[in-house]
């Protein structure tokens, strides 16, 4: 059985039929079943159909030529409809625009006043330069003349500086003010005169002449400094306040400018501003003197006794002084701790005596703590058990007298504690 046939190699050629050629055809003649060579002959076969001068090439080469006419003219007329919608649009958002940005009446009001000014100013400005040219058209005696002031006026400084440097104040001020009134603008003559002035105590004369010459330079730290004090010496604390603040603002930590600004708050009666400031103060420098008994006595004075204890403890081991054990005897025996405070009472008598500690026997602060065991033979040791009654029995009398009538005239005038410690 065979399950595969060789192929032919090459395929049937088909047969021409070879028909013999009549005499006189020629090699261009027609044979017979072949189709003819014109295909648009009008001699095709039954089966063919006749085509209309529709489907002749002429005819769609027209059709086609008048389509694409049509799609041009179309694609011209969708640009100039798109170029006149964007000019359109684009002078209608100008027109809106303008609308938009014209002023309104009172803008126009505005705007003529202040070509008014304008005008003034041009007019004041043109003067000034009239003016100037003026002044820059000087003299030989012109000059001549100011030499001879500039002169003097130097004179009179060097005079005052002599006065000063043997305290002779108050003639210093008059040569001063001679040389100014000479010229006016003499620097050295001006700052002189402040200086003089708060050596004197004349704090509100220094003020503007510090102003006058901050105007011309206002970067002087030292001369803004002592128009810091002056202000506050002079009593004007709000300006001094404004100016403290500002300068703090450069120098965050100078402890003079915060000294300043915390008394002013103190004198404002804003404590916890000043209280702030006396701490910012100690942070930088844990020694300062000033801010530590400021802290002590802000807090006692608000009672709050146990806060101010340690700043006079500091006080206590930085500047041994009897106010400072004063105010921790005082501290401990408003909170009823008597053996505490007879402790740095002792103390204090021991360092300074007991003549600088028996007048503290009277003040009403140990009242808490006068009935107790370690105030009365502390007492007792310092003055004498006579004179501590003697004390007790005042304090008593003054203690009733002003909480039972604080109107009565003043009583005849009676043997007191110093008296009796005077005695001794």
């Amino acid at each position: 059985m065979k399950f595969f046939r060789k192929k032919d190699s090459h395929p049937a050629e088909p047969r021409i039929v070879k028909t013999d050629s009549a005499p006189g055809q020629s090699f261009y003649s027609q044979y017979a079943g072949e189709a003819p060579l014109d295909e648009y002959s009008d001699t095709r076969g039954p089966q063919q159909t006749r085509q209309t001068s529709r489907h002749s090439p002429a005819h769609r080469r027209e059709v086609s030529n008048r389509a694409g006419s049509w799609a041009i003219a179309f694609l011209l007329l969708r640009a100039v409809l798109i170029v006149v919608l964007l000019v359109g649009g684009f002078i209608v958002l100008k027109l809106v625009l303008t609308r938009l940005n014209k002023p309104s009446e009172k803008e126009q009001q505005v705007w003529a006043a202040n070509a008014a000014r304008m005008g003034k100013a041009e007019i004041s400005v043109t003067a000034t330069a009239a003016a100037i040219s003026q002044e820059l058209a000087v003299s030989p005696a012109m000059i001549e003349q100011r030499l001879g002031q500039w002169e003097q006026a130097e004179r009179l400084v060097r005079s005052a500086e002599a006065l000063t440097r043997r305290g002779i104040n108050e003639e210093a001020v008059q040569r001063l003010g001679q040389a100014l009134r000479i010229a006016p603008n003499n620097r050295e003559a001006l700052l002189l005169l402040i200086d003089t002035y708060m050596q004197l105590g004349l704090y509100a004369e220094a003020v503007p002449l510090c102003i006058r010459q901050l105007d011309q330079n206002s970067r002087q730290p030292e001369l803004q400094m002592k128009l810091l004090r002056a202000l506050q010496s002079s009593g004007q604390i709000d300006a001094g306040l404004m100016l403290a603040n500002r300068m703090l603002l450069d120098q965050p930590n100078n402890e003079a400018v915060l000294s300043i600004a915390a008394a002013g708050q103190i004198g404002l009666g804003n404590t916890d501003a000043a209280l702030a400031m006396f701490k910012k103060m100690l942070e930088n420098n844990d020694h300062n003197i000033a801010a530590l008994q400021n802290c002590g006595k802000i807090y006692f004075d608000r009672r709050d006794y146990e806060a101010a204890i340690p700043y006079y403890l500091e006080l206590v081991r930085l500047d041994s002084k009897p106010d400072y054990y004063q105010m921790l005897a005082r501290a401990y025996a408003q909170q009823d701790q008597a053996s505490r405070a007879v402790v740095f009472m002792g103390q204090a008598s021991s360092l300074f005596g007991g003549n600088a500690v028996s007048p503290w026997l009277r003040d009403a602060q140990f009242d808490p703590i006068r009935e107790s065991v370690e105030f009365r033979s502390f007492a007792d040791r310092i003055v004498g058990v006579e004179t501590r009654k003697a004390i007790e029995a005042i304090s008593r009398r003054e203690t009733g007298k002003t909480t039972s009538d604080q109107s009565l005239p003043d009583a005849p005038k009676r043997p007191d504690s110093e008296m009796l410690l005077r005695k001794r």
